[in-house]
């Protein structure tokens, strides 16, 4: 059967065959009652409102720290296996009061016994990083520290006048040659990479029972002026 030319009972222009719309238009929106516009509101915006208000928030918090306030470490100490302290807190909170850090900087205060992998690894990810100003360590850890060429040379560190006041706690160390595997084949000539703090009043009173700590400044230390401070602060 031919229904090319069949008549409809409907015209071609008729609102059945007319495109859907399902949009509101902004008349739609004012005959809506209060509670209408606000559930209209839920359904079509609201997500991406809170999406936005996220986003803002965000940048907003990203800005503040690192433009409007900037957070800085102005000094790190790491206390070494044996010479760790008791009071890690309290003498944070001292040196901050001693140092009188910005107002949105800070000191650090940690120990970290490296027998323990984690705890190793963090040091070294820190160090590496230029993370810390002052090691306080025993006796061993000193001289393994001087091989490897971890302390600053403190007769070129400290002022003349300093360096000959402290000439009695001076402790020399020799840092290693090494060949490609690792293998010492040499030592340099010692050179004074450590101060003897022992019998100090204020290491002893944040809990350290080591006998004979050493301070060690750290060779890529930022620091330097805050480092001189702790060290005077330490043999007051």
């Amino acid at each position: 059967m031919n229904i090319e030319h069949k008549k409809t009972a409907l015209d071609d222009d008729s609102v059945i065959y007319q495109k859907r719309d399902d949009s509101f238009g902004k008349k739609d929106i004012r005959n809506l009652s209060g509670k209408q516009k606000l559930q209209y509101f839920k359904d079509y915006y609201l997500l991406k409102v809170v999406v936005v208000l996220i986003a803002l928030a965000a940048d907003g918090s990203l800005l503040n720290g690192m433009i409007f306030n900037r957070s800085e470490c102005v000094l790190s100490l790491a206390f070494v296996n044996g010479s760790r302290i008791a009071q890690t807190e309290e003498l944070n909170e001292a040196l901050a009061q001693y140092l009188e850090p910005g107002r949105n900087d800070y000191v650090s205060v940690e120990n970290y016994g490296l027998d323990d992998y984690q705890m190793q690894m963090a040091f070294v990810t820190k160090m590496s990083a230029a993370a810390i100003d002052v090691v306080v360590c025993p006796q061993d850890y000193f001289e393994e520290g001087c091989t490897l060429g971890m302390f600053a040379d403190l007769s070129e560190f400290l002022p003349e006048e300093t360096y000959q006041e402290l000439s009695g706690r001076i402790l020399e160390g020799q840092e290693a040659e090494r060949d490609v595997e690792g293998t010492v084949v040499s030592y340099h000539e010692a050179k004074p990479y450590g101060l003897d703090i022992s019998g100090s009043g204020l290491f002893q009173e944040f809990g350290g029972t080591e006998e004979s700590p050493v301070l060690c400044v750290m060779v890529n230390t930022g620091h330097g002026e805050n480092v001189r401070n702790v060290i005077a602060y330490f043999l007051k």
